[in-house]
């Protein structure tokens, strides 16, 4: 019977009413919208002011790069950009280009920038003279895959000015990479490749370049870890050993 008559007074009590009319939800809402507005825009303001956000893979930037070849002694001839391809044309010769490619390199499978060098030790040169400067750059230099040993074709990467690294293949097992932090300066500047060897025989190369991270302007201070700066001072007795 107690569940019956509780049964009952479910079935009979009246709906409770509402605690807040239209009218209240509107504003509530509203007041919702405009402190998540002013977050954001804080935040936006906040991110702004570490310096431009930098995720630059090279061979999806290309159309914003210049491109030119570099002889001994003579100036430096520059590519055409074809946009119908995606490709820098260097030359007449099929191999003569610089842009993606996707394919099998020191046994794995890739998507990179096709970079093969030119006769006569040339220097192929690409160049972005202005992106945004992250603070962390990867590279990855690669020669096709059945490619025999011959001469060393090498990857030279310059960020504002200062070389990185040097990346040197002698054939299709070489596997070299580069990971570095990039040293504070201007937020914007010039990231330039320059590749070349001494014969161009079956030197197939291509390159993974990734620039990520906030660039920090000289002076600006790296950002203290929370374990670092909250870490309780440690105590030595007279023999200089931690009491805790």
């Amino acid at each position: 019977m107690a569940w019956t008559r509780l049964e009952l007074r479910d079935r009979t009590a009246p709906p409770q009413a509402a605690s807040t009319t239209p009218i209240g939800l509107w504003t509530i809402l509203t007041l919702v919208v405009a402190i998540a507005s002013l977050w954001l825009s804080f935040r936006g303001n906040a991110e702004n002011a570490k310096g431009p956000d930098a995720t630059f893979r090279a061979e999806e930037h290309l159309n914003t790069a210049t491109v030119s070849v570099r002889k001994p002694g003579s100036a430096d001839q520059p590519c055409t950009w074809q946009p119908n391809d995606g490709r820098w044309h260097c030359g007449a010769q099929d191999f003569a280009f610089v842009g993606p490619y996707a394919g099998l390199a020191a046994g794995k499978p890739v998507r990179c920038l096709w970079l093969h060098p030119h006769a006569g030790g040339a220097t192929t040169i690409v160049r972005w003279p202005e992106v945004n400067l992250g603070d962390h750059l990867e590279a990855r230099f690669r020669l096709m895959d059945d490619v025999a040993a011959g001469q060393p074709t090498r990857l030279q990467i310059f960020t504002a000015g200062q070389s990185l690294g040097t990346l040197t293949v002698t054939d299709g097992r070489d596997c070299p990479d580069l990971d570095v932090d990039l040293p504070n300066g201007r937020t914007r500047g010039e990231l330039r490749l320059e590749i070349s060897t001494g014969n161009n025989d079956w030197r197939l190369a291509c390159a993974e370049v990734l620039m990520t991270g906030k660039r920090r302007a000289v002076g600006e201070q790296t950002p203290l870890d929370k374990e670092l700066q909250y870490a309780p001072p440690s105590r030595h007795d007279t023999s200089g050993r931690p009491t805790q």
